[in-house]
């Protein structure tokens, strides 16, 4: 019975502060709200943009690295067959640990940077 009594002190409480908060709100206050609503709008897209425009910049970047990281390993790499037999007389077994390396670190870096470029609808699933 108390615990009924507590909730129905609760609602009126309610209801009195709600009447007294409405009587102030006043016309000028809502188009103040609304100037202030519109203006975090906007900075909250500006925001998205700018964000946009230095994950284009970074990704563009990554690329950069990546192809010069790759193209510089495959020449090493390149160059270390051509010379294998006249001056480095590398075993068999160091030959594949080289090659089966390089191919995977072509095609881990590769997969990396594509992933980065080609999001889909992974990156519109996070939660925000």
């Amino acid at each position: 019975m108390a615990n009924s009594q507590f909730r129905d002190d609760i609602d009126k409480l309610k209801a009195s502060l709600g009447k007294s908060i409405k009587a102030d709100i006043k016309p000028e206050d809502i188009e103040k709200a609304e100037r202030q609503e519109q203006s975090l709008e906007h900075k909250q897209r500006e925001a998205e943009l700018d964000r946009y425009l230095q994950d284009t910049t970074h990704r563009r970047s990554l690329v950069t690295w990546a192809a010069t990281v790759v193209s510089f390993w495959l020449i090493c790499v390149i160059f270390i067959l051509t010379r294998n037999t006249l001056q480095y007389k590398l075993s068999d077994t160091i030959m594949v640990a080289l090659l089966g390396t390089t191919t995977i670190n072509v095609l881990g870096l590769m997969i990396i940077v594509l992933n980065d470029l080609f999001k889909g609808k992974k990156e519109d699933n996070k939660p925000s």
